[in-house]
């Protein structure tokens, strides 16, 4: 019998404490797969049980040899679509993926291969939210939704767009059809292509900690936050600063050269002025 009580099959339970004499290396399963048992234990033990799960999966690292096998494939899909890979530094704690449902109540992304992922997809919102801001400092437009649909707008109402952009600047103009050719419209996907974006080496993982003043109130047991509530700490995952990460960006339609360094850049100074993940407004997931 395995000497803890997990909330998985009896098999799974016996493996995952038959490997402690081993060195696992795949955190993302022990996160996953293999986190204990805290709804068992009485409610003022279980953030403590919550805490351990966590602390246990910083003690190991993804497996170095699994991560470069995937960076080469990685690199090769970079080279196929024409993409220029480069790398940033977390400044300081980066939380990929807290908002995700998870065993612990708190999420974060992982690749199956156990390294932290920010997906292509994130990538892709971040490089086109930036460009997006640099957009409407230029116009000097309030309405931001008016702008949305005018940039956004498919074939189908392009001469809505085209309307709004005999109105505009050249460096509008330009920047414009810049933003519909890299990212897209409503009825057409744009050329360029985001990577995942993953670790160089097998990233260090830390633990952080949020402690809300008044539970109740924000659990919506209360009207009014109130001196009188506890405060509750809730631990999470986060990758450490100085954590360097490898991105790219590529071309779907014949290489434009011009275009895809546009995107580049849009991408550089998303994660360095925006920042990636949760928490950005504390501080948290900027790159340089």
């Amino acid at each position: 019998m395995p000497d803890k009580q997990y909330p998985i099959p009896q098999k799974s339970a016996i493996a995952i404490n038959a490997i402690k004499a081993h060195q696992p290396h795949n955190p993302g399963l022990v996160f996953e797969r293999f986190a204990p048992n805290w709804g068992a234990a009485p409610k003022r033990e279980q953030p403590r049980c919550k805490k351990e799960g966590l602390e246990a999966v910083t003690q190991y690292q993804a497996d170095k040899a699994a991560l470069q096998a995937y960076g080469q494939r990685w690199q090769a899909i970079a080279a196929k679509i024409q993409a220029i890979p480069f790398s940033l530094k977390t400044d300081w704690r980066f939380i990929p993926g807290l908002g995700r449902k998870g065993p612990l109540e708190v999420g974060f992304s992982f690749h199956r291969y156990g390294f932290p992922i920010l997906p292509g997809s994130s990538v892709k919102g971040l490089a086109r939210a930036w460009a997006f801001f640099q957009i409407v400092e230029l116009v000097g437009q309030t309405n931001l939704e008016d702008l949305e649909k005018n940039l956004c707008d498919g074939e189908e109402e392009c001469k809505k767009f085209l309307l709004w952009r005999k109105q505009q600047s050249p460096a509008v103009q330009k920047m414009g059809d810049e933003f519909r050719t890299i990212f897209g419209t409503t009825t057409e996907s744009g050329k360029a292509v985001f990577l995942d974006a993953i670790p160089a080496s097998p990233p260090k993982l830390e633990l952080d900690v949020i402690n809300p003043h008044f539970p109740k109130y924000y659990s919506g047991g209360e009207n009014y936050p109130t001196d009188w509530q506890s405060p509750v700490p809730v631990t999470f995952l986060t990758v450490a600063a100085g954590q360097e990460f490898m991105f790219a960006v590529g071309w779907s339609d014949k290489d434009n050269s011009e275009l895809r360094g546009k995107a580049n850049a849009w991408l550089k100074e998303s994660l360095q002025n925006l920042g990636a993940g949760a928490k950005t407004s504390a501080g948290y997931g900027y790159f340089g």
